[in-house]
């Protein structure tokens, strides 16, 4: 019985997603839960890494409450950081999970995750691409024999979309609608642009025409405005498909892209980097899960991590 529960202390068993807009949780024992990544109505994360430590904290540390061993053993952890992330941005990770109840914490790129997730072979030798659409970031890397070989990061993702749309709404009827109502538009607008009218509802809207009836706007408009975000994330893969040798570019034209995130949910993104890259994407079932799924599948090969960070500490 002892040694069931030093093993039992001493394997990580939650993997951790800290995502822009929503927080994914999952372990080997528990079904995944998600939670909006703010506390008081205060964002804890700006463009994929933290920007309230305090919240943070505050923000995880139910969560990790709910998967201790026993009541009382510390969960050991696998939280996912932005493959760009600073020494410093990563050491306020490890830091607001330790705090928040954590007993060790292993860090992994967040785009290797979601390789995982997705069902991708990163172990083979044959190179394979992913692109991963975040709320704040925008990633993308291929991946051979396990490693990230080549990669490139951008700070820009679907919240930025929003934005854009909720300027040009501002722009053209003066009102100042809700996230939710953006949210809206921006799926119908899609990649390739809606050239019929988008009808806005005054639902939690304000301005000089709310809070009664529809408006109409033009769907070109709408379009016009997120372009340069679109071309700013397509942009990710472009670039770093030009820095890919000869080689390793004719394996990925072979094994394709995998688009992940909740910009792959966006009507046409696929489609769209198809005609930009001349090179098949697919999407993984589940793409807003790869990440905290390829973190969980991680678990297992991260206890050897955290026994020596045990041994270290």
């Amino acid at each position: 019985m002892g040694i069931h529960l030093h093993t039992s202390y001493r394997d990580p068993d939650i993997a951790i997603d800290l995502g822009t807009a929503l927080t994914r949780i999952a372990s080997g024992s528990l079904s995944q839960t998600v939670v909006p990544s703010k506390v008081g109505g205060r964002p804890v994360l700006r463009s994929g890494t933290i920007a309230d430590a305090d919240a943070a904290v505050e923000l995880l540390r139910p969560l990790l409450l709910r998967v201790r061993k026993f009541g009382m053993l510390r969960p050991h952890a696998v939280a996912c950081a932005p493959s760009d992330a600073t020494g410093e941005e990563l050491d306020t990770l490890r830091e607001c999970v330790v705090n928040a109840g954590a007993a060790t914490v292993v860090i992994v790129p967040e785009i290797l995750a979601a390789a995982i997730g997705a069902g991708m072979d990163v172990s083979s030798h044959y190179a394979v691409m992913i692109v991963d659409i975040g709320e704040g970031i925008t990633e993308c890397a291929v991946i051979r024999a396990g490693k990230i070989i080549e990669k490139h990061t951008r700070r820009v993702g679907c919240f930025d979309l929003r934005r854009h749309v909720l300027q040009a709404v501002s722009s053209m009827t003066k009102l100042q609608i809700p996230d939710a109502e953006a949210e809206r538009l921006l799926r119908e607008t899609g990649v390739a642009g809606k050239k019929s009218a988008l009808r806005i509802f005054f639902t939690g809207c304000t301005g000089p025409a709310a809070p009664f009836g529809t408006v109409s706007i033009p769907g070109e408009r709408i379009h016009e405005e997120i372009e340069p975000v679109i071309a700013s994330i397509t942009g990710v893969v472009t670039t770093l498909l030009e820095a890919l040798s000869p080689a390793v570019s004719c394996q990925i034209i072979d094994s394709g892209i995998c688009l992940s995130g909740g910009g792959s949910l966006l009507r046409g993104m696929g489609r769209h980097l198809e005609r930009l890259t001349g090179i098949p994407v697919t999407s993984p079932p589940n793409p807003l899960d790869a990440v905290v799924a390829g973190a969980r599948d991680m678990l297992p090969v991260m206890s050897i991590v955290n026994r020596h960070l045990r041994k270290l500490h």
